[in-house]
This record gives C-alpha cells, sequence and structure tokens, in this order.
C-alpha cells in the first residue's frame, strides 16, 4: 500500500515544471536572446542582460558582483564552461517560473523583470503593467546538477 501512495508523487517529483506565469512568452524571448549572447560569447551584451547585484553560487558559498565592469573582469568564473554549457543547451520548453523568477532546468540561472523597489512598495503590478520593466539575470548557480560539459566548449576570445 506505501508502494502505491508513493508512486503518484514520485511521478509527479520527475515532471518537467511548466511555464505558466502571465509573462512566460517575453521571459523565453529574453532567454532567448540572451542564450544567444551567451553563446556568440558577447560578454559585454551579457553583461547588459544582468540585474545588478548579480548573486553567483558556487559550493554553498556566495559571490555578489556588484558592476558589468565587475562581471567582465570575473566572467569566466561566474560563467564558467559548465553554466555557459547549461546556457547553450538548454530549450525553450525548459524556461519555466515561481514566485522567485524564472529558470531553466536545475536552476542554472535566475532571471525576472527589473522593478523598481518604489513601484512594488507601492502594491501588486498587474500582468499589463510587467511589460514596462526589462529583464535581468540576477542569479548564477553552479553545481552538478545545473553545471553542463560542452565538447565545444573552449575558451572563445571576448567580443
Amino acid at each position: 500500500l506505501a508502494a502505491l501512495l508513493a508512486l503518484p508523487s514520485l511521478a509527479f517529483s520527475s515532471e518537467k515544471p511548466t511555464c505558466t506565469l502571465p509573462d512566460c512568452d517575453q521571459a523565453k524571448a529574453f532567454f532567448a536572446k540572451f542564450q544567444k549572447a551567451v553563446d556568440a560569447n558577447q560578454r559585454k551584451d551579457v553583461a547588459g542582460m544582468v540585474s545588478y547585484p548579480l548573486h553567483s553560487y558556487r559550493n554553498g558559498k556566495g559571490t555578489v558582483i556588484r558592476s558589468k565592469a565587475d562581471l567582465l573582469a570575473h566572467y569566466d568564473t561566474v560563467f564558467s564552461a559548465g553554466a555557459r554549457c547549461a546556457i547553450k543547451t538548454a530549450t525553450l520548453d525548459d524556461v519555466w517560473g515561481n514566485w522567485r523568477g524564472f529558470t531553466i532546468s536545475a536552476g542554472a540561472i535566475w532571471w525576472d523583470r527589473i522593478i523598481p523597489n518604489s513601484v512594488t512598495h507601492n502594491g501588486a503590478i498587474q500582468p499589463s503593467d510587467l511589460g514596462k520593466y526589462p529583464f535581468g539575470v540576477f542569479g548564477v548557480n553552479h553545481s552538478p546538477e545545473t553545471d553542463k560539459t560542452c565538447a565545444d566548449d573552449a575558451q572563445a576570445t571576448p567580443k
């Protein structure tokens, strides 16, 4: 009996999350643009799509990247080969979101709208107002679940 009761929860936990938030299509469009910039090694473009401070987590330790210049100086650490590969190999079907924002797969990167505190402090944002605010990546996670291995992930010259 216990095995039968556990079966639905096992099936549910292995299901791939889906993106059902009202601005999911826009989040997917942002990810496609971000993914293209990462794939082309356009570091300045990637840095321009980040919401600062950017938080990067590796082995339980957090690093805070406070500016574009800081990110460009630490780009290969923040966007390691494993993180770049996870981003490059993700599909739009891998994008999903929750109250924290949007992510791919096991949470390799997280992004959301960059909404000023003054706006969120005054109350809830209406879905129709979301388009006023751009997306930005705010987190990069490094773990065996998020880092991938790509055969063609040799260090490229920054563009």
